[in-house]
């Protein structure tokens, strides 16, 4: 499908959330504006109208998913993608964003390519759809800075607590990680067990955080074990 848009490949857009009056104003307005087949889905991934085959219809068509963010969490629908080759590859975008949210950060890590919140102007709205679509990503240029400086700390978090662990903390962490237990690590390391509890104490406070797991998972992400 060709239109105004530059997009020369076809196009389908989905909208996740109710068969309320909002959703169904979204999807005529792209219908109109856009000349894009557009359908209301359930978080289950089931068409709300009866009759209606997406799958087999739209086969091959680039696809946006647009997730209402109001009713749906990204988190709960992601997982169910996978299941439905017709959104193997789609590009996701969420709806009815609240500003200051705070998710966007989360959702950028999980591929969602936009963001569309509940005071955005029609206008604003279609040139977004449109962007997403050419393959590019649509984020305020402060939310995208807030993700970015967010980043930035946490790794020098991340690093300040690597460079802060002994080099007997990272022997210790490591077999924590590899699931030694204490008396093994105390074994292991000719010290005592109360002193590996010392270890695991001070290791804890430096990585800030508060259990075995949550250790060996840093430990995973941060350290060669």
């Amino acid at each position: 499908m060709s239109n105004d848009t530059g997009i020369s490949q076809k196009c389908s857009i989905y909208i996740v959330g109710p068969q309320n009056l909002q959703n169904e104003f979204y999807t005529y307005v792209i219908q109109k504006e856009l000349s894009y087949p557009c359908y209301i889905f359930d978080k289950d991934l089931r068409p709300v109208r009866v009759g209606i085959d997406p799958d087999k219809a739209n086969q091959g068509d680039r696809v946006l998913l647009l997730i209402d963010n109001e009713e749906h969490s990204f988190e709960d629908i992601l997982p169910l993608l996978a299941s439905r080759p017709l959104f193997a590859d789609a590009f996701i975008a969420l709806i009815n964003m609240k500003e200051n949210g705070g998710i966007e950060k989360r959702a950028l890590k999980k591929n969602v390519r936009g963001f569309f919140y509940k005071d955005d102007q029609l206008e604003i709205f279609l040139k977004g759809v449109r962007t997403i679509l050419t393959g590019e990503v649509w984020i305020s240029r402060s939310v995208l800075l807030q993700c970015v400086l967010d980043g930035l700390r946490e790794n020098t978090d991340t690093a300040e607590s690597k460079n802060s662990l002994t080099a007997r903390e990272i022997e210790i962490l490591t077999l924590v990680c590899r699931g030694a237990s204490n008396d093994e690590i105390a074994r292991k390391m000719f010290i005592s067990t109360n002193t590996v509890k010392t270890h695991l104490y001070n290791i804890y406070k430096k990585i800030n955080v508060s259990s075995r797991l949550q250790a060996s998972q840093w430990a995973a992400a941060n350290i060669s074990v």
